[in-house]
């Protein structure tokens, strides 16, 4: 029964930078098929722009966003891709994080920046379908359908940020070998705990 544990603690906190870089590296790619465009229409400008000017409140929202169809630009679609990248990506992040020597801070480094651009993806595959509800619903008003569309965008948005912070914290390191006291104090010495140190006596 002890096995098992015992020969995966031995992987914990044992993967370098290295490869931690080439762990990260296809869940990524994985993740860039579907953020390929909403990555580059928020680098480009465009969405911030949109937002920044008053359209995204302003303007009339195009109803071809609306509803659920995988072969065109709809909040559903996005939504579901969102979903998928997330589900399959975070898990498999959690687990690099968990091989990861990041008590290092190189490792600590190359972590983050994967955990980063991870994060980067899916809040850009995000933008998209909030933006659309947010539109839709100053355009056309509250439904129940959008209440909860723009609910879990929310939500979906606040835990990747949480996990974002949760990539960058420095993990618990193991308590201190037998004998080492805590606090930086004198160590007591195995085997003599019952000895008291005192002068030598004089016969």
């Amino acid at each position: 029964m002890t096995a098992t544990p015992r020969s995966l603690e031995r992987l914990h906190h044992r993967v370098g930078w290295l490869g931690i870089t080439l762990l990260m590296l296809p869940i990524l790619g994985w993740v860039w098929l579907a953020a390929r465009e909403p990555v580059i229409s928020v680098f480009n400008g465009a969405v911030p722009r949109y937002v920044l000017s008053g359209k995204l409140f302003s303007e009339p929202f195009n109803i071809i966003h609306a509803g659920f169809v995988l072969d065109q630009p709809t909040i559903g679609k996005w939504l579901f891709w969102f979903t998928v990248m997330a589900v399959s990506s975070l898990p498999y992040v959690s687990l690099v994080g968990w091989l990861a020597d990041r008590k290092t801070r190189v490792g600590r480094v190359a972590f983050g920046v994967g955990v980063s651009v991870l994060g980067v993806f899916l809040l850009c595959i995000l933008s998209w379908p909030l933006s659309w509800l947010i539109q839709y619903v100053c355009s056309m008003g509250f439904t129940p359908k959008r209440i909860y569309g723009l609910v879990y965008a929310v939500a979906s948005g606040l835990l990747v940020i949480g996990y974002l912070s949760w990539a960058f914290r420095n993990p618990k390191r193991k308590d201190a070998e037998p004998g080492a006291a805590p606090n930086g104090g004198p160590a007591t010495q195995l085997g003599n705990s019952g000895v008291t140190e005192g002068p030598p006596s004089v016969s």
